[in-house]
């Protein structure tokens, strides 16, 4: 079960310090949500995952659902990250201002991306964020402290899925402000020529690739595991990932139903 509270030293009332736990090398579980009632947020947060993440590449939602299923979440006692649809600026400050404690951000394929991504998750001098007493900061009541700690607290996971990204990949190991990286099998299988056959040799032998140069500099690394199997998601951890995903909203209530109905048809 995760952490009832999700606090550590640097935790605010609304955003817990994900990046801390990180960082500390937790091994962390999350799912994903791509549903958009802040029920089904506060339900998933209420089995204990250590975190949530909100979909808004390939999801439907936007900063206002993230508001609400940032509220939700946190009143289940886990952490949302938001996978943001893409590279820009606004979209990496919304998240962070309505209470993700962090951002996954998609389609990396430089060291220049990477080093776009946190400069955005950071308050000047370290980088270029905004500075404003959103909900982060307990809508105002606690801007002062949470300007002077965000920096140490909002965590950027960059995700590595393409072949340029592969190619670049010491290079983005070393950009300063990034603190994990996140492989997704789905888009890495299909840079490598593999579409839909994230089994494939090629692409276990690229997974296995980036999670070692990642360990051997420090940098947590995490992966997708798509399927509501918790064996996959095992495994993974099993390999040395420090968090992985396991399912998700959606997946978690295809199964189920799925399963349901085979056993009461007997089939």
């Amino acid at each position: 079960m995760g952490d009832s509270t999700g606090k550590s030293a640097g935790s605010h009332p609304m955003v817990p310090d994900l990046r801390g736990r990180v960082r500390a090398g937790e091994s962390l579980v999350g799912t994903w949500l791509t549903l958009l009632d802040p029920s089904v947020a506060e339900l998933l947060a209420g089995s204990g995952y250590d975190f949530l993440v909100v979909d808004m590449e390939h999801g439907v939602a936007d900063a206002e659902h993230l508001l609400s299923l940032c509220i939700a979440a946190r009143a289940g006692g886990a952490a949302v990250l938001a996978r943001i649809g893409a590279n820009e600026p606004v979209r990496i400050m919304h998240a962070l201002d309505v209470g993700a404690a962090g951002v996954i951000v998609p389609q990396i394929r430089t060291v220049a991306d990477a080093e776009r991504a946190a400069a955005w998750c950071r308050y000047p001098p370290a980088g270029l964020r905004g500075a404003a007493g959103r909900r982060s900061s307990d809508y105002g009541r606690h801007a002062k402290e949470y300007f002077a700690s965000a920096n140490a607290t909002v965590l950027c996971c960059i995700q590595i899925e393409t072949r340029e990204a592969l190619e670049a990949l010491d290079g983005i190991l070393a950009v300063p402000g990034v603190d994990a990286l996140l492989i997704g099998p789905n888009d890495l299988a299909a840079a490598l020529g593999h579409l839909g056959d994230t089994g494939h040799s090629d692409v276990e032998v690229a997974i296995a690739g980036i999670r070692e140069r990642a360990i051997a500099v420090g940098m947590p690394i995490g992966i997708v595991s798509a399927s509501p199997d918790p064996a996959a998601a095992v495994a993974r951890r099993e390999q040395g990932f420090s968090f992985v995903t396991v399912g998700g909203d959606v997946p978690f209530l295809a199964a189920s139903a799925d399963a349901a109905l085979g056993a009461v048809r007997g089939e």
